[in-house]
């Protein structure tokens, strides 16, 4: 099932009584008519524009975290839910690497525990401005999603767009396996949770797509 909307989730965390909530959306952004609009020519100059406005709308929603992500080697939505989950654990238990919610997100996403990496693998770019396609995604102690989503709506002069990362084709499957080095008994354990005998990467798919 796909969506063109804002995506919100509650979650408690009983061991730590902790709640929040996470909501996924992905925009489209014209980053040429952002540039002539602010007078921007140079592409590191619209990027860290762009980059200051989410800081700017994630300092007026106080407790708010909001992080752009390259969806390359996003599996699906449970993969920043889960993602997310350990990085609340890892603030709570004080065994974050990084200061910041928002780059402790991406090492989680990434497995990675090198900030760099996880720049590199989940970290937006100018390329990705100028395909235009964006994942945002929010988290907050409150549910104040709607109305910061919509602030990134305005201040980006953006438009939702059909989320689609829940899809699954051959190439991205391929795609994820190369970059985590699952190996072949990691995928066989997954299709056989499926039901599915032989190595099919196709009955693979349709089965996560369902």
């Amino acid at each position: 099932m796909e969506f063109t909307c804002l995506i919100v989730k509650e979650y408690f965390i009983e061991e730590l009584d902790l709640n929040y909530f996470i909501g996924v959306n992905r925009v489209h952004i014209d980053i040429k008519q952002v540039s002539d609009h602010n007078a921007i020519f140079k592409e590191e100059e619209a990027l860290k524009f762009l980059l200051n406005l989410i800081k700017g709308i994630q300092d007026d929603a106080s407790g708010s975290v909001i992080q752009l992500i390259k969806e390359k080697y996003v599996l699906n939505l449970d993969h920043i839910y889960l993602a997310n989950y350990y990085v609340q654990k890892a603030f709570a238990q004080k065994t974050n690497i990084s200061k910041k919610k928002n780059i402790e997100l991406l090492l989680y996403l990434s497995t990675h525990r090198q900030i760099s990496k996880g720049f590199e693998s989940f970290g937006i770019d100018y390329n990705d401005l100028e395909r235009g396609e964006l994942l945002i995604c929010i988290i907050s102690p409150i549910n104040n999603l709607e109305k910061i989503s919509m602030k990134i709506l305005k201040e980006f002069n953006a438009v939702e767009i059909e989320l689609g990362i829940n899809k699954m084709t051959i190439e991205k499957i391929k795609r994820i396996k190369k970059f985590y080095k699952f190996s072949e008994s990691q995928i066989k354990s997954v299709q056989n949770s499926y039901g599915i005998q032989k190595n099919n990467l196709q009955a693979l798919v349709e089965n996560l797509d369902d």
